[in-house]
């Protein structure tokens, strides 16, 4: 989360938008700037049996990695074809992750497009568990979650792709964690017969960023 908000910062120097592709060390969990962790998660807990929990540089609820690929990126409105006088344009900064899904053979869309999207939106301190408009779902079911901050034309945003997630793992630390998780949220593997490594996962990311915004990447 540290070098997320170094990146960020360091773009508002520079101007030269980054992609960033990580994992984690651990099981851990990051919260939003304006939240109190320790309302909903376990914090005695995390640090007894090693659960790293981080503050993000972004809003929106806790979120829990582990088994995923995580991304970040920083770039100028433009870069990524935003109208001017629109304040987030989240079709169109999103579309690369429809078409990463799209890869791999699966049919995403944004919730708000899902059947029964008005009887499952609502807001909710855990990411998860928590149904907005421009979540991204696969039969109806969120996958992943995202977030953003912005300073002026930048766009910071970060998010995750989740390949397992292990629900009883995570209401060890979370007990507000609806005990019907596993039915409004789903993974690469609930959806696939098998998960492709993530090396490959995350090569199909880059070039998912790279056709939709029409960008050439240079290796840091």
């Amino acid at each position: 989360m540290a070098l997320d908000e170094k990146i960020f910062k360091r773009y508002l120097e520079d101007g030269i938008g980054v992609l960033r592709l990580y994992r984690w060390q651990s099981p851990s969990f990051t919260y939003g700037f304006s939240q109190v962790p320790e309302s909903q998660i376990d914090l005695s807990a995390c640090a007894t049996d090693g659960v790293e929990v981080a503050k993000r540089i972004t809003g929106g609820g806790i979120l829990f990695h582990d088994d995923e690929i995580t991304y970040s990126f920083v770039c100028s409105k433009s870069d990524v074809g935003e109208p001017q006088g629109v304040f987030i344009d989240y079709r169109n900064i999103c579309k690369f992750l429809l078409r990463f899904y799209e890869s791999l053979g699966l049919t995403a869309v944004f919730a708000l497009e899902a059947l029964g999207f008005r009887d499952r939106c609502a807001p909710h301190e855990l990411c998860c568990a928590a149904h907005e408009k421009y979540d991204i779902v696969i039969g109806a079911k969120k996958i992943g979650g995202n977030a953003q901050k912005r300073n002026r034309q930048a766009i910071f945003q970060h998010g995750s792709i989740p390949c397992s997630v292990n629900w009883d793992f995570v209401r060890k630390y979370a007990d507000s964690l609806p005990k019907d998780i596993s039915t409004n949220v789903t993974t690469l593997s609930d959806e696939l017969r098998a998960v492709p490594e993530k090396d490959m996962l995350e090569q199909k990311l880059i070039d998912a960023f790279a056709h939709t915004f029409d960008v050439n990447f240079l290796d840091q």
